[in-house]
């Protein structure tokens, strides 16, 4: 199925400071976005709206002709939306297993399959995420997206903090999910990000 998200007419803004605004566009399913801008432009907020961490001051988003805000909160979190941060956004004192079945419970045969996909053996099931190397945490995060299967994934900065083989992994990995159908919006500072997507929207002409 393919799946269309629109932001219409959107503005977010902070006392009277406008982040963006007058915002329109169409992100696709099998596409690659790359929200490009200078720090403090607005990147992280628009994927924060797309994802309901925050309300726009203005206009709608729409996927597949529905506006998000009118879908359950909890549903909408565990259906259609997958995040992917600088961060890692895991759990640090827990195990690689708690961590992947906190979206859903999978048995440690299905969790072990979708490590191996990430280059990480059946023994990281019981270790702890503080005991990770960042781009070791990354590929968890991308194991756990891949066994959440959203309909959009929002990437903040996704890349900042590995090295040049584990930034290709996580690129790979996000072309794979835009082959499967989903749409793909990422905020970046990285040219190599930059240029592996499909489209750039600069969020500075939106002022």
């Amino acid at each position: 199925m393919v799946h269309q998200l629109n932001v219409n007419n959107l503005g977010k803004r902070f006392d009277n400071y406008w982040v963006f605004q007058n915002l329109n566009y169409r992100f696709e399913s099998g596409k690659i976005y790359a929200l490009t801008g200078p720090s403090g432009g607005g990147k992280t907020t628009l994927l924060n709206c797309i994802g309901r961490l925050t309300d726009a001051s203005d206009g709608e988003i729409m996927l597949d002709n529905k506006d998000v805000s009118s879908i359950k909160i909890l549903k909408y979190y565990r259906n259609y939306i997958g995040y992917l941060f600088q961060n890692y956004a895991l759990v640090d004192d827990e195990t690689i297993l708690q961590n992947l079945n906190i979206v859903k419970k999978h048995n440690r045969r299905e969790l072990s399959s979708v490590l191996k996909q990430y280059n990480l053996s059946t023994d990281y099931l019981d270790r702890k995420v503080f005991t990770l190397s960042g781009g070791e945490a990354q590929r968890v995060a991308l194991a756990r997206l891949s066994l959440q299967d959203p309909t959009i994934i929002l990437a903040d900065e996704p890349t900042g903090a590995l090295d040049h083989k584990n930034r290709d992994l996580v690129l790979q990995s996000l072309r794979k999910f835009a082959d499967e159908g989903k749409i793909v919006i990422v905020a970046t500072h990285d040219d190599v990000v930059m240029s592996f997507a499909d489209e750039k929207v600069d969020i500075a002409n939106y002022k």
